[in-house]
């Protein structure tokens, strides 16, 4: 069975997670998929690099929460960083294993 996709639905303009418990949380746990590893390091960034930019994360970045496409009851956040002459994508969710889970840290 398909769903259909309503234009707007599931996007909200306040963060659902909390940013200071994500920045601890990734400091701690380094959670982080294999994707966004690898984008991280496309990006020319080691795991230590992209610690230091969540550790930069500031409430003015905020873009959008989004309802997840696989469950629509877990919401992601997203932000968009200023680092150098680039904007990161970050995207994170909370997760059962790591408080939080680093979904994607990519070139905008």
């Amino acid at each position: 069975m398909r769903r259909r996709v309503v234009q707007g639905a599931g996007v909200k303009q306040v963060p659902h997670h909390d940013l200071a418990a994500f920045k601890a949380s990734f400091a701690r746990d380094k959670g982080i998929t294999v994707s966004a590893r690898q984008s991280a390091l496309a990006l020319g960034m080691g795991l230590a690099d992209v610690a230091a930019a969540i550790a930069r994360l500031d409430p003015a970045h905020f873009y959008k929460s989004m309802v997840s496409h696989s469950d629509c009851r877990r919401w992601q956040d997203v932000y968009h960083l200023p680092h150098g002459s680039l904007i990161i994508y970050v995207k994170f969710i909370d997760d059962t294993l790591t408080e939080f889970l680093l979904l994607s840290f990519k070139e905008k």
